[in-house]
């Protein structure tokens, strides 16, 4: 189960960090066509019906994500948790510093400086190298258990839900729509490194 996590955090990392063009759209599809995980029905469903051929259904999907998360304009869904955790909404605050500490921790560092570490897709990207370093080093698996259950109640599971709404009450796509709710249905209810150590 700890790599079947991996695999998905990672896939919904990229959701958030990569723009839906009509090669990542292509790639979207075929990794979820490999997952058999009953989580990610809905939303291997809601990405088939997307054309990637359509020039105006990428133009579309585009606008979105640049309008949801990226600007220039206010942004209604800002995809980073120090913005959540600011009175005044402001990015690089302490969460950054104390997610970057995590991954400091875990001997990973941030190399692409266009993201932030408080990032969604950041943040679920490290508990994706997380479940998997649970899988390739036994003998820490105590240790990234403990580190996962930390970052869950000490970072994500503390703004995103108040994200994943901003995102679906201000997006028409379904697919949108569909990934916020999964979203945060994985961080709230999925995710769970305790019950992962005591499965073995």
């Amino acid at each position: 189960m700890a790599a079947e996590f991996s695999k998905i955090l990672s896939l919904f990392s990229s959701f958030y960090l990569c723009k839906p063009t009509q090669e990542t759209i292509r790639t979207w599809k075929s990794l979820l066509s490999r997952e058999e995980s009953d989580f990610v029905r809905e939303l291997r469903e809601t990405l088939d019906r997307i054309d990637p051929a359509s020039e105006q259904t990428l133009e579309d999907l585009l606008w979105e994500y640049t309008r949801l998360f990226i600007g220039p304009y206010k942004l209604p869904s800002p995809p980073w948790e120090s913005v959540y955790a600011s009175p005044r909404r402001l990015m690089m605050q302490e969460p950054s510093d104390e997610v970057r500490c995590f991954y400091n921790e875990a001997g990973l560092t941030m190399n692409n400086p266009d993201i932030m570490p408080d990032h969604v897709g950041a943040e679920l990207n490290f508990l994706a190298v997380l479940y998997e370093k649970m899988e390739s080093d036994p003998p820490k698996r105590t240790y990234y258990v403990q580190m996962g259950e930390r970052f869950l109640n000490e970072h994500l599971r503390r703004w995103i839900p108040r994200f994943t709404y901003d995102v679906e009450i201000s997006t028409e796509s379904s697919f949108y729509k569909t990934l916020a709710r999964l979203t945060r249905g994985l961080i709230m209810d999925h995710c769970d490194f305790s019950r992962e150590c005591n499965a073995e």
